[in-house]
């Protein structure tokens, strides 16, 4: 950013920019303010005078001298992230998570609950809001909450247009379900596209990228593409749904209408389907929850189970297709895979990566990273938090000020 590129803007809004600027670099580590000048384009001047408004708001504080350009000793400035917390919700196809982060992306909490898909709508939602009330009682400095929803989500009216298995969640609108219901304010996104911010906001990726691409393989198939750090979103914000592409023509008819869509054939279902036909003897195990199944036949492909190997490799085979997807669309530097499904690890990234290099243009797949997540933490989960921290960026005069 530079201060040629904010003309325009009224004062307070110059300023407010600029403030948000210097925040979002603090986000990420320890900053001079030489460093951050050069890095804005924005004079030393300035930068002064903005930093100082921040520490005066106790948003920012100095923490002694840090090592700067030609090992010159200069003092370092931090964002205080840890005096305000973010409270990010997960909804899902039969569970809902609820966590408590920072600004910088630090897990305080998390709590997960599952529910039968045919449990009245109603229920499923009384119960997360006492809980996210619960939460927000115990921690008082949250400034913001954060949702993520399956897609298609319909951004402008507020519903999820197609939620496959689960009747009656179509008619419900998150934004008039939730927005009076908390004294913070409270910010919804598809679950893909949230995910896709947090691992570019904390993936910690090696190399420098312009576009990633997050490929989300749990319950559903969806994907988030962040462009130079902003979504991309399309008219209704489904910009990216993967999940209901076709990969086969004469495949079995997908709720959303639609003949041999992605999610069809790669989702927990049906790798969990597809297990219970190739692995019989899981029937008799015991499991806490469907992403412990998943966990299990990934655990026995790795010991050699040529039937979970066949399972495996059948689900790493249509997330190629994904990837080959968005490859083709969107033409990212890297893709990262999350969710349940990801757990497969280098196993079911091999077959991914053998279906890409046997169906795009060399030139394209050698200039492509494919990569697992390695967020310690839900990506959706985390994703939702990022959603509401980027808008806490956005105006931290609002939200942050001590």
């Amino acid at each position: 950013m530079t201060e040629k590129n904010l003309t325009g803007s009224n004062n307070s809004d110059l300023t407010e920019m600029n403030r948000s600027a210097i925040v979002r670099i603090l986000q990420q580590d320890v900053y001079s303010r030489a460093d951050i000048a050069r890095i804005t384009g924005l004079t030393q001047a300035s930068i002064t005078k903005i930093t100082a408004a921040l520490i005066d708001m106790g948003i920012v504080s100095e923490v002694g001298t840090i090592k700067g350009n030609g090992n010159r000793r200069s003092i370092g400035l931090r964002l205080n992230s840890e005096d305000k917390q973010i409270i990010g919700v997960k909804f899902s196809r039969q569970m809902f998570a609820i966590g408590v982060f920072d600004i910088s992306g630090k897990l305080y909490s998390t709590r997960q609950t599952e529910f039968e898909p045919e449990r009245d709508p109603r229920d499923v939602l009384e119960d997360m809001k006492d809980q996210i009330r619960s939460t927000l009682k115990k921690y008082k400095n949250a400034v913001a909450i954060g949702m993520a929803v399956p897609g298609p989500y319909l951004r402008e009216k507020g519903r999820i247009a197609l939620l496959t298995s689960m009747s009656g969640w179509d008619n419900v609108n998150f934004i008039t379900e939730f927005e009076d219901e908390f004294d913070k304010p409270l910010f919804i996104e598809q679950d893909a596209n949230s995910g896709a911010l947090a691992e570019w906001w904390f993936g910690r990726h090696s190399g420098n990228y312009n576009t990633l691409a997050y490929l989300l393989a749990g319950e559903g198939i969806g994907s988030g593409v962040v462009d130079n750090g902003s979504l991309l979103l399309g008219m209704k914000g489904i910009a990216s749904e993967v999940g209901h592409l076709t990969v086969d023509i004469t495949g079995p008819k997908c709720e959303c209408g639609n003949r041999g869509c992605l999610e069809l054939y790669c989702n927990i279902s049906a790798m969990l389907n597809m297990a219970a036909h190739e692995m019989p003897e899981l029937a008799g195990r015991k499991y806490t929850s469907r992403s412990e199944a998943c966990e299990d036949i990934f655990r026995e492909a790795r010991a050699g189970n040529k039937r979970a190997v066949k399972v495996t490799s059948e689900i790493g085979r249509y997330l190629g297709y994904g990837c080959i997807s968005l490859m083709n669309a969107y033409n990212p530097d890297i893709i990262v895979i999350g969710d349940i499904l990801s757990l497969g690890g280098e196993e079911l990234l091999k077959t991914i990566k053998e279906t890409v290099r046997d169906r795009v243009l060399p030139e394209i797949y050698e200039n492509v990273r494919i990569e697992m997540s390695e967020l310690g933490v839900d990506p959706t989960l985390l994703g939702a938090a990022a959603i509401a921290t980027d808008k806490v960026l956005a105006r931290p005069s609002e939200y942050l000020r001590s």
